[in-house]
């Protein structure tokens, strides 16, 4: 009779799994194999106390014959392997007995599994992830929704690492600590990473904040008005009422990289003119074909420098 069970153990609970481990032979059920992401294939079995442990040794998984000799010849059954753990259980043996002969070569594991699994996820989180959000927060990405979503995206999986590491630092500090209480730069040292882990998150905090204000002016004049703007990231509405003949310009400057959007019509009803910049929108005029009170609108995202809308003709505000 077989079952299965799936449980999460982060990499600093691996005593926690041992005792869960040893608890399940003790109800009748011992280890067969663990599958990712958390599965655990048990047998029944004569309820009996076993020892079970777990290692994290890259070398010795390369050199799997002679590790599993090693282990064996001090009477330690090898279940296999998940996620870097080895898995071994020795019948008969009490839930006390270790594998390790003393503190240091516990930490020496736990500094094994630093390199192993956090050191790449800090690799990636500093040359793909952390770019990425400030790329496509400020306006480097692909353009439009798609830029958004691939921010938000990367801002997620960013507080995501964010977490990990700052539970796996206190983790880790706290088996420090207690391997070595006399230590006194232990904590200099997690006071550091902590620096970091909250510079990184003022860094990111600031990036949004940044990319999303507006900083412009509006300015009007006789035969129309100009948006002088350091950076545009909202709508810009103007209304006049205009008679047929009329006519409105626009020019501005390159803005190149932003996106800027120009809507002229009346209100709920179909405009007169759309362009944006995706379309390489460029300077145009429009003649008023219909008396009326229209809007001109300019919605920009990361737009910089002085956008013009000069009328010709006879108009009223």
């Amino acid at each position: 009779m077989k079952k299965t069970t799936l449980k999460f153990f982060t990499i600093f609970q691996y005593q926690q799994e041992e005792k869960y481990l040893s608890s399940m032979h003790e109800k009748g059920w011992k280890l067969i194999s663990v599958t990712f992401p958390g599965f655990y294939h048990f047998e029944n079995c004569e309820p009996a106390q076993a020892a079970y442990r777990l290692d994290y040794n890259q070398e010795g998984i390369q050199n799997k014959a002679e590790y599993i000799k090693f282990f064996s010849d001090c009477g330690w059954d090898y279940l296999g392997d998940m996620a870097g753990y080895s898995y071994f259980r020795k019948e008969g043996g009490d839930r006390g007995e270790e594998i390790f002969s003393d503190d240091s070569s516990r930490l020496d594991m736990m500094r094994r599994v630093f390199k192993g699994r956090i050191i790449p996820l800090v690799i990636l989180f500093l040359c793909c992830i952390l770019p990425n959000f400030f790329m496509n927060t400020y306006g480097y990405g692909a353009g439009g929704i798609l830029q958004d979503i691939l921010s938000m995206t990367f801002m997620t999986v960013a507080a995501l690492y964010l977490v990990i590491f700052s539970v796996t630092s206190y983790q880790f500090y706290q088996y420090e600590k207690k391997v070595m209480p006399e230590n006194p730069g232990i904590k200099m040292k997690y006071y550091g990473i902590t620096v970091l882990i909250l510079l990184v998150i003022i860094c990111m905090g600031a990036t949004v904040y940044f990319s999303k204000r507006s900083v412009y002016s509006v300015t009007e004049r006789a035969d129309g008005f100009m948006i002088e703007a350091e950076q545009l990231n909202e709508s810009v509405v103007m209304e006049y009422d205009f008679k047929k003949g009329d006519r409105i310009a626009f020019r501005s400057d390159d803005y190149d990289g932003a996106e800027l959007y120009i809507r002229i019509g009346e209100e709920n009803k179909d405009p007169v003119f759309y362009g944006n910049s995706y379309d390489k929108m460029g300077d145009f005029t429009i003649e008023i074909e219909e008396d009326g009170r229209y809007q001109i609108e300019c919605r920009g995202r990361r737009v910089k420098g002085i956008i013009e809308f000069s009328i010709e003709g006879k108009k009223s505000e």
